[in-house]
């Protein structure tokens, strides 16, 4: 009798641990697929690198092509508020910011005059440089001073001589908006003030040129 009971707790205990062995391996490979599943999360979590974005160029609008060097021509006439004697002028405008430089020319004929003769009564030339000052760096306007000096060359319908002469501008300028052009239209006038003067011009008090032009800037 005693040898059953202990064949039976022997079996007992056998059984037990067997179904120990068998609630243990689900668990385990529970604990194990849960261990995979956070690793998954944990690496879906991980941020895209970020794709790289084209970089902008930027775009210069027309008016801002102002060219280094314009070159302008254009009827001009010279006066002493006796009338107005005709002739050509040309300029080279140097400078694509506020500040510039411009080189002109100028080549009349006389002014008519009747009972009061004209002091430019013959022809005049006249060749100045100057320091421009542009007001409006952008947009289609530009008012425009200039101040400078430089040589003229007077014929009274008498006599013949040269002077030096100071000079003040105020011109208007409008610039055509192409894309790769700096073209401009302008009007403006020019006071000259004689400084020393030849024997022959010395009655010359001064004079002023009006005119338009039209400039090409490179």
């Amino acid at each position: 009798m005693r040898r059953m009971i202990g064949t039976m707790a022997a079996a007992t205990a056998s059984f037990t641990l067997a179904a120990g062995s068998m609630c243990a391996l689900p668990t385990s490979a529970r604990a194990q697929d849960r261990a995979v599943v956070q690793v998954g999360q944990v690496s879906r979590e991980y941020a895209e690198p970020p794709t790289p974005q084209p970089r902008e160029v930027p775009q210069v609008a027309a008016d801002d092509n102002r060219s280094v060097l314009r070159l302008q021509l254009g009827p001009v006439a010279a006066t002493t508020g006796r009338g107005l004697g005709p002739g050509l002028g040309v300029a080279a405008d140097f400078g694509g910011g506020t500040m510039g430089f411009r080189l002109a020319a100028a080549w009349t004929r006389g002014e008519p005059s009747t009972s009061d003769p004209s002091p430019i009564g013959g022809s005049l030339a006249q060749y100045t440089g100057e320091l421009t000052l542009d007001f409006a760096k952008r947009g289609p306007l530009h008012p425009v001073l200039g101040i400078g000096f430089g040589y003229a060359r007077v014929d009274t319908g008498r006599a013949e001589g040269g002077l030096g002469v100071g000079t003040a501008r105020a011109a208007l300028e409008y610039a055509v908006l192409f894309d790769d052009a700096d073209v401009r239209f302008s009007a403006g006038v020019l006071g000259a003030l004689p400084g020393p003067a030849d024997s022959a011009v010395a009655d010359v008090k001064g004079w002023a040129l009006v005119g338009g032009m039209l400039g090409v800037g490179f």
